[in-house]
């Protein structure tokens, strides 16, 4: 492992001028990277290196992508998983989860957007050295909504994707540092209509975006719902 860095990114694809492009990018961003075209060679290298976080395509040829995140998942969980890879439906994002990956990106990656998930998960190795056995998350830890990507990080770092409208809704929560906002200010800045057109979308879409953060998350989202009046962020969050 390079000196300085806590741990290391592992590059999982078969695809060799997608696994150089990627290492070299994430290199240049002050990334320690190591690349691996199989499940075999990452697997010979996590055994002498443990702290590492894996960026795996799913199509690999032998051993495929999920299957190394189970395997992962089985032995270690609390190891940043990442999946990059082409396969775009919904069923595919879904089983990827499902079988324990931290996030899902599909290729072309925007290597910003990947680089701020790493830097979250490697948190998890940053701080390992100032908790005290306790698996809990630590005091004072606080919701996450990037400026520069549709993205919240719950407060153990685990990230979970948002649209455009559901970034906005959390954003809007966050900056009222918890005070209730209006269902009418909501869905005139949200959907751009009046309260009695826009509100049954502001539900529908608080509805689904629970439900997401629950199941990627494995913990509800803070979303306060103050009787008839509007919503509230019911937990320390901080806007970056």
């Amino acid at each position: 492992m390079p000196t300085g860095h806590p741990y290391t990114i592992s590059i999982v694809e078969d695809e060799r001028i997608l696994r150089e492009g990627m290492a070299f990018q994430l290199g240049q961003m002050g990334f320690a990277v190591q690349t691996f075209e199989t499940a075999a060679q990452f697997y010979r290298y996590l055994a002498v290196h443990p702290k590492t976080i894996a960026v795996l395509d799913i199509g690999l040829s032998g051993e495929d992508g999920l299957s190394i995140c189970q395997h992962l998942r089985d032995h270690d969980s609390q190891i940043g998983v990442v999946f990059v890879t082409a396969r775009a439906l919904r069923d595919d994002r879904l089983t990827g989860l499902a079988a324990g990956a931290d996030a899902y990106l599909v290729k072309p990656v925007d290597v910003n957007e990947l680089a701020l998930l790493l830097k979250r998960l490697g948190q998890r190795y940053s701080d390992a050295g100032t908790d005290d056995g306790d698996n809990t998350t630590a005091a004072g830890a606080a919701w996450r909504v990037p400026s520069n990507a549709w993205l919240i990080f719950s407060p153990d770092g685990i990230p979970l994707e948002l649209s455009a409208r559901e970034h906005q809704f959390l954003r809007l929560l966050i900056e009222a540092d918890g005070r209730i906002v209006p269902k009418r200010e909501l869905v005139e800045k949200i959907f751009g209509l009046h309260l009695r057109v826009g509100e049954e979308r502001l539900e529908v879409m608080i509805s689904r975006l629970r439900k997401k953060g629950s199941a990627a998350l494995g913990q509800p989202l803070p979303i306060k719902t103050a009787n008839t009046q509007g919503y509230a962020f019911g937990a320390p969050a901080t806007l970056g």
